[in-house]
């Protein structure tokens, strides 16, 4: 008499824009979601576009299957192709579960043919924002893929009270805050890195007092404001803005304009922070973190708990209806400054470096607020438990 077969994983299909390689706040939470996923029993895969590779193309990243589609073009900011709804039906075909990062409007459409037992997790990201005649033109479509879904995920109560798109859809909504892995751990595993290359502008940095800001180089993100607060900083401050994006050649002429050549550094990407190299020592390096970003479209700031799991202060502006002022709480992890105040920034952060002992203070509130609330173990089990009440 045979033995009965071991049952199949429930399969998790994600629905992206980009992956590993290609770096970002989503990319870097989808991943880290299905590898934890993964890890738990689960089948995932996950769909996006193909980034800067030439062709579509299947492969295994860290045991995860990522299907990458073709681009055909791409309008405000969202990639377009037939490649894409092909391959993600396709993968969604036998899905327990379509985790659906929005926004992301070949996503949307696609999970609009799902077949009716599959299970929709929508997890919000952000809203749609600025973007014109395409914006009004997607709403009606943004209520029939949410009215589709069976649970929205958002990253911060506040953001999902907040969010004009969500407040029909209250019910459905489930908080789960954005996890990341602790230094503590990429040290002991890649402490050796940390020996690589020295690039040149690093060792101006030698004796002073280190701003740190990280993120792509786009205009939501305010890194205009922070160079215009760098004049006002005292000598030996310097800030460092790591990333790069349209906004960088308006950046550096803004620096060399004003004369903040020997204050403020571009110094465009750098390894990731998990492989032990140049972002993680700048972390480590950093008096203060700043979070500048003056929109909303700056939902929650994964930056921000990278920061505060090295125990980093964080100067943040204050947007309203963003959950970025609940994640680094004033007072206990940081400060905050009124959104596009460059004189302000400029003040709080040297009241923040003036005082060491505040400086301090807050440096470990900001440690103990990421062992609380934001690793990625926690994040991992709360997305898991959200899988298990679908099923």
């Amino acid at each position: 008499m045979g033995s009965t077969p071991p049952p199949m994983p429930p399969a998790v299909v994600h629905f992206g824009k980009f992956y590993f390689p290609e770096v970002g706040g989503i990319e870097a939470v989808t991943a880290s979601v299905a590898e934890g996923a993964e890890r738990a029993g689960y089948a995932v895969s996950v769909v996006c576009f193909e980034g800067d590779h030439p062709v579509a193309r299947r492969e295994t990243v860290n045991r995860v299957a990522v299907v990458r589609a073709k681009q055909s073009l791409n309008v405000a900011s969202q990639p377009l192709s037939l490649d894409y709804v092909r391959r993600a039906l396709r993968a969604a075909r036998n899905a327990a579960v379509v985790h659906l990062h929005a926004p992301n409007l070949l996503a949307a459409l696609c999970s609009l043919w799902l077949h009716p037992h599959t299970r929709l997790l929508v997890h919000w990201h952000g809203d749609i924002r600025n973007k014109g005649l395409l914006g009004h033109v997607i709403r009606p479509l943004e209520r029939r893929y949410l009215q589709r879904a069976d649970v929205i995920v958002v990253t911060s109560e506040v953001y999902g009270r907040t969010s004009e798109a969500l407040v029909p859809f209250q019910d459905k909504l489930r908080v789960v805050p954005i996890g990341v892995p602790d230094p503590a751990a990429i040290v002991e595993a890649d402490g050796h890195a940390a020996t690589s290359r020295t690039d040149a502008w690093e060792s101006q940095l030698n004796g002073r007092r280190v701003i740190l800001s990280v993120g792509r180089l786009v205009p939501f993100k305010g890194f205009d404001v922070l160079v215009n607060a760098a004049s006002r900083l005292a000598d030996d401050v310097a800030v460092v803005i790591v990333g790069d994006g349209p906004e960088r050649a308006y950046l550096q002429a803004r620096i060399e304009a004003t004369g903040l050549g020997d204050k403020v550094f571009l110094t465009g990407s750098l390894p990731g922070r998990q492989t032990g190299g140049t972002l993680h020592r700048l972390f480590q390096r950093a008096d203060l973190y700043c979070l500048p970003s003056v929109d909303r479209s700056e939902s929650f700031g994964v930056v921000l708990i990278e920061a505060m799991a090295y125990g980093t202060p964080c100067l943040v502006s204050d947007i309203p209806g963003s959950g970025v002022n609940w994640v680094s709480e004033a007072g206990v992890s940081g400060a905050t400054f009124p959104v596009s105040d460059s004189a302000a920034l400029a003040r709080q952060a040297m009241r923040l470096l003036d005082d060491p002992r505040e400086l301090r203070r807050l440096g470990e509130g900001a440690r103990a607020r990421y062992l609380a609330l934001f690793t990625e173990d926690m994040a991992t089990k709360r997305m898991l438990d959200v899988y298990e009440a679908l099923r």
